[in-house]
């Protein structure tokens, strides 16, 4: 998966979030993160083996109060995304052997209070989606469990 490395795709998805949103937008920064975290979960987990799937996209879509970022990939993987303990468990095509997994969803996790899932959609696609309110609330003021309820995981 040389075409697809995750540090190139990670800027990209940084960068599309900046163009969707700006650098002043007051989740500029969470949404960048949460978009890196997502995508590379994409690519390391989500593509399969299939020479022929290998995109992911992204979707940013604004709700009253809230904005959620998807991202979809063609869902060919066997696992769902699930928080897990951290662990230093580098995978055999993995160049770099210190590389730490099970700590990206432990920050979506903290970015969006728990209001984050993952489904699929009717072509068969993996989309895992993260909500954010709009405007950032003062510390320990937001309950992510709250927010989400009555949420639809598919818009």
């Amino acid at each position: 998966m040389k075409d697809l490395d995750p540090h190139v795709i990670s800027a990209r998805a940084r960068a599309t979030i900046t163009s969707w949103v700006g650098t002043d937008h007051p989740r500029a920064f969470d949404l960048q993160t949460l978009a890196t975290e997502l995508v590379t979960n994409a690519i390391r987990y989500g593509l399969g083996t299939m020479p022929a799937a290998r995109w992911v996209r992204m979707r940013l879509e604004r709700e009253p109060s809230f904005l959620r970022l998807a991202v979809i990939d063609p869902g060919h993987a066997n696992t769902f995304p699930q928080l897990r303990e951290p662990v230093n468990d580098p995978r055999p095509d993995d160049e770099d052997a210190a590389i730490e997994g099970g700590r990206g969803l432990h920050v979506v996790q903290n970015i969006t209070n728990g209001c984050w899932g993952h489904y699929y959609n009717i072509q068969n696609e993996r989309v895992v989606w993260a909500l954010v309110p709009i405007a950032r609330p003062p510390h320990g003021w937001y309950d992510g469990a709250s927010a989400c309820r009555g949420v639809q995981a598919s818009p």
